[in-house]
């Protein structure tokens, strides 16, 4: 199997506060981690990326990375929300928000960490690279520090945790540059800066060492922040149309002609022009136009799968793994035939996998944001039973012994 975590793999999203949802990048959630499980599906049956040796029918599953480019951008947008109605300042200050952001997404993180971690110690997956995972390796990512230190990732998609719980300690920076220089100064400065470093790094390995960190992402969690703010003032909306449109056909047409290798091959330039398009679309969205697209996204089923997107990104790729090998490898199957097996199981096994460990991991964090808060809601189970337990032996001693 392929190693997931080199450039150019896919990502899953980051959720956004709880308090900040909006019903159709709920939509935009499902649809997007949606495509992750099928690009998945595809890699561990018909593989050959960037090429494709599968059909050619499947050649647009390929593109699973670029989920990437919409999940940042949803990122972008959502939690910039809140700093949109208050001038772009966060209410709460930027150390809060670091502490929000810490609870709401890295206990999960670290409890799918430990399931990825157990069940290749188990010998019941390998790894993406097929490569041993050691101790150091658990560690670096219990750190978050995949995308600085070399490492043997448990989990092939880990590393988009560490990518952006970096990029969140540069949001601060980035709403005072919105404060200060607005909107049309500062994520074309981002864009460009970003750039030169991209291209500069072709020649310049120092430069280019950074490219471990993914600087483009920045750019795409930027111009999803941009259209937060845009769509807050209400202006733009139908120039944000016309953009979403004309990236989206361009890259289409590039696709079809080029092939995947070319996009693959570009990936960069790629992100960048997918992630504009989803910036406009949600600022037209939001602005209330294209409202048969929004009441898509925010249809019951999809709002629904949006809610445990992050769960889905966190096992997926482990309920497809033990499917790969524990069926559809066992059973000597290849091509077609394994494709479709690993589709009809693996993707009903993977939201299910994903709801259970929503409730479990990810659903007592959308309220806890301190170590206080975690150990009140571990300890009250056990006041409960042992409330349980007194009010029963109350019972039991009024009924043997009933007052006169």
């Amino acid at each position: 199997m392929q190693d997931l975590t080199a450039p150019g793999r896919t990502l899953e999203p980051v959720p956004a506060e709880a308090s900040n949802r909006v019903e159709w990048l709920d939509g935009v959630r499902a649809l997007a981690a949606l495509f992750v499980v099928l690009h998945h599906v595809w890699l561990m049956t018909y593989g050959g990326y960037p090429g494709n040796n599968g059909p050619w029918p499947t050649d647009w599953m390929v593109y699973g990375h670029l989920a990437v480019a919409v999940f940042i951008v949803v990122s972008g947008y959502s939690l910039t929300l809140s700093p949109a109605r208050h001038g772009m300042r966060l209410k709460e200050g930027g150390w809060t928000f670091l502490r929000r952001r810490f609870w709401r997404i890295v206990p999960p993180y670290w409890a799918a960490l430990a399931v990825s971690a157990f069940l290749i110690m188990a010998g019941l997956i390998g790894s993406p690279s097929g490569d041993p995972v050691t101790g150091r390796d658990i560690l670096v990512h219990f750190l978050l520090l995949q995308d600085t230190i070399g490492n043997t990732p448990p989990n092939g998609v880990f590393w988009s945790i560490a990518v952006e719980w970096h990029i969140y300690f540069l949001f601060p920076l980035l709403l005072l540059c919105f404060r200060r220089f607005g909107t049309a100064v500062t994520l074309p400065a981002v864009a460009v800066l970003v750039a030169v470093q991209h291209v500069a790094g072709q020649f310049i390995p120092a430069v280019g060492a950074f490219d471990r960190f993914s600087p483009a992402f920045f750019v795409l969690f930027a111009a999803g922040a941009a259209a937060a703010g845009l769509s807050r003032r209400g202006v733009l909306a139908a120039h944000s149309m016309v953009a979403a449109a004309v990236l989206g056909i361009g890259f289409v047409t590039a696709a079809v002609l080029a092939g995947p290798e070319w996009v693959v091959s570009e990936y960069f330039w790629v992100d960048l022009a997918v992630g504009a398009a989803a910036a406009a679309l949600f600022n037209a969205l939001a602005q209330g136009r294209l409202r048969w697209i929004a009441r898509g996204l925010a249809a019951r089923p999809l709002a629904f799968l949006g809610k445990f997107a992050f769960s889905l990104y966190l096992v997926h790729a482990l309920a497809l793994e033990m499917l790969r090998v524990h069926v559809v490898h066992a059973a000597g199957l290849t091509g077609g035939a394994a494709f479709w097996t690993l589709l009809g199981l693996g993707l009903p096994a993977a939201v299910l996998a994903a709801y259970g460990f929503f409730a479990l991991c990810e659903r007592p964090f959308l309220t806890i944001r301190s170590f206080s808060q975690l150990g009140g809601a571990l300890r009250s189970p056990f006041r409960s039973m042992a409330g349980g337990r007194r009010r029963t032996l109350a019972t039991n001693t009024s009924a043997k012994d009933p007052a006169p």
